[in-house]
């Protein structure tokens, strides 16, 4: 069994969850070691209760779209904070102290997972969605969604400095929806966007997204993950009979945070997007999908399997004389 505890090892007081901003969990090393965490988890999208959605919009005072809580279901991370509490549980109990940092502001309203310094609201970036959504048009809004963004890297950096930094890993946890659906901006006629997009005859002719995508690559092509650990991970999948790629969805842009991290710890952060339809039973667009613990288990098997194996290389090698001063 894992040892959860809300009081982090020395030296780590301040990487404390932080209300209605992110959740922190420390899954302490099963044998009982005061070690420091070997591996960090980012759940950047981790806003995906109805809850997390209600409370920070009775804290904003714009108008904003009719039924906009349909988006927000169609477009936060379903399943990936249970997978990460099955890696936190499996890999602790292997020996190993890990951080699971599961952020609790909707990307319905501000992206933690998008650069916000120079974004433009409602600006699509390549295809992807922007920081803060264009239908976000008060002033006060802004300036409380851009206080929730900044807290929140505060409290990443910190994390990914100290784990990192002192030669461990770090894996940034997503999932996406089973197609890729387009749509043009995010803006007040989003919900309706969608909801043509999800249209039967419609939804049929977007691309289907692959079970596993590991995002490994930056867009000019420069790989920022573990190259063995990337290997390993289509390995352990093969295995279970499901096929990941790699980077077939997307790169690691600059315009994301994702990108910001992996780049400054090249080679020990890897980001992994899960098939929702894989975790969901079943994966419903416009509501909330609950979630198979027996498929969440199945799906994060060849995860655990993989990062195993990386912590194992990586405790072997000793703090990487490449890694940050801690913060």
């Amino acid at each position: 069994m894992c040892i959860l505890e809300t009081t982090m090892q020395e030296g780590f007081e301040d990487i404390a969850g932080i209300e209605g901003v992110c959740d922190v969990a420390w899954f302490a090393p099963h044998s009982g070691r005061a070690d420091a965490p070997s591996l960090v988890i980012e759940i950047p999208h981790g806003a995906t209760r109805l809850s997390d959605y209600e409370a920070l919009r009775r804290k904003l005072v714009g108008k904003l779209p009719k039924d906009l809580e349909q988006f927000f279901f169609v477009n936060t991370d379903i399943g990936a904070p249970e997978a990460g509490e099955q890696l936190g549980a499996a890999l602790s109990a292997s020996g190993f102290g890990v951080l699971v940092l599961r952020c609790l502001v909707p990307r319905t309203f501000i992206d933690c997972n998008r650069v916000f310094l120079g974004s433009t609201p409602g600006a699509m970036i390549d295809g992807m969605t922007p920081a803060v959504a264009g239908y976000v048009t008060e002033a006060a809004d802004r300036a409380l969604l851009e206080g929730l963004h900044v807290r929140y890297h505060g409290l990443v950096t910190r994390a990914y400095a100290r784990v990192c930094g002192r030669g461990g890993l770090g894996m940034q946890l997503h999932s996406y929806a089973p197609r890729s659906i387009e749509v043009s901006a995010v803006d007040e006629n989003i919900v309706a966007a969608l909801r043509a997009a999800y249209e039967p005859a419609v939804y049929a002719k977007w691309p289907q997204r692959p079970a596993i995508d590991i995002i490994c690559a930056s867009t000019d092509g420069t790989m920022l993950a573990d190259p063995v650990l990337v290997a390993e991970l289509r390995e352990q999948y093969a295995r279970i009979g499901v096929t990941a790629t790699e980077n077939a969805t997307y790169k690691l842009h600059p315009a994301t945070m994702g990108h910001h991290y992996a780049a400054a710890y090249p080679g020990q952060v890897l980001c992994v997007e899960i098939n929702r339809g894989l975790l969901a039973e079943p994966f419903m667009a416009f509501e909330a999908s609950p979630i198979a613990p027996d498929k969440v288990r199945f799906i994060a098997a060849p995860l655990i399997a993989a990062v195993h194996a990386a912590l194992v290389r990586s405790a072997a090698a000793g703090p990487s004389a490449s890694s940050r001063p801690t913060a």
